[in-house]
């Protein structure tokens, strides 16, 4: 059944009779004539085909299909009002709607999005996650960030700006370099490395860099995304490649980037400003934005 065929004030009076049981005491709730009440409970029935009241003098009482239906839009009246309230609540609040990639969103931005809250009480970050492949949704967010082509595929934009240049270098795990270090790119020998299908090519990128061309990719693990590959990683199972600037001093996670100077550069992130957007709080949002990346860099 489509929304617009719900009777929608008829339920509502239908809903404050069943309360009170009685045509009077709803009218005077619902601030219109007795009249008017059984007008809209008589066309709510002949609408549904079925007897919601029994009339007994003044009173009213439920008929069955009358209790189920009573008890349904109660329910549903009072979780619309409850939406209601916390909006009302809410509304000094401003939210900035986000979609980022999976990865960038799990390793980079989300662990870092309550700073930024924190500095701007009054502004909340929602985000929304995109895998390799997927087509940017940029109807329904404020903010969408890219990687690789900056072009918006003719979607109408407020503003385009570069947001970082990876810098792609190995990450391992704390718990795995205490076992294994790595010094230098031949001590890699040691472990198993990580690949991702979504970044075909960056091991052979970094290896031909670090003058270790030819080194096997093994350990019998590749995977679909990097972000499943980094959990790989902080599971012990070996090192992969990704990019530097999301991996702090911290060592958040659990992981670490043991020849962070040595890395190659991959994509670039574009941070996309929709049209609908408020520019005065995305830019603050992208200021902040840059002076994280620049701590990374």
């Amino acid at each position: 059944m489509r929304e617009r065929e719900l009777p929608l004030t008829a339920l509502r009076a239908f809903s404050v009779a069943a309360a009170s049981q009685n045509l009077a005491t709803a009218a005077d709730r619902l601030g219109v004539t007795h009249g008017a009440v059984s007008k809209q409970i008589i066309a709510l029935e002949e609408w549904l085909g079925q007897s919601l009241f029994t009339r007994q003098g003044r009173s009213l009482r439920l008929t069955p299909y009358g209790r189920i239906l009573a008890d349904r839009v109660s329910d549903s009246l009072q979780h619309l009002g409850a939406a209601c309230e916390y909006v009302m609540r809410d509304r000094a609040r401003r939210i900035l709607t986000v979609e980022a990639q999976t990865t960038f969103a799990m390793y980079f931005l989300l662990p870092r999005i309550k700073e930024f809250e924190a500095l701007n009480p009054g502004l909340s970050v929602w985000v929304s996650t995109r895998l390799t492949g997927q087509t940017p949704d940029y109807s329904r967010h404020d903010l969408v960030i890219t990687r690789g082509d900056s072009a918006s595929g003719g979607v109408r934009l407020a503003s385009s700006r570069l947001l970082m240049q990876e810098q792609l270098t190995v990450v391992s795990s704390t718990a795995l370099l205490k076992q294994k270090p790595v010094l230098e790119a031949g001590d890699l020998r040691a472990h198993a490395l990580l690949a991702s299908s979504s970044r075909p090519g960056d091991w052979d990128a970094w290896l031909t860099h670090a003058g270790a061309a030819g080194q096997t990719i093994e350990g019998g693990h590749h995977f679909d995304h990097l972000f499943v590959a980094l959990h790989a990683v902080r599971d012990g199972y070996g090192s992969t490649i990704a990019p530097r600037q999301f991996f702090d001093s911290d060592n958040r996670y659990g992981l670490a980037c043991p020849l962070s100077d040595l890395y190659v550069t991959g994509l670039p992130l574009h941070a996309h400003v929709t049209a609908s957007a408020d520019h005065e709080h995305v830019s603050r949002l992208l200021d902040w934005l840059d002076t994280k990346m620049e701590s990374q860099s």
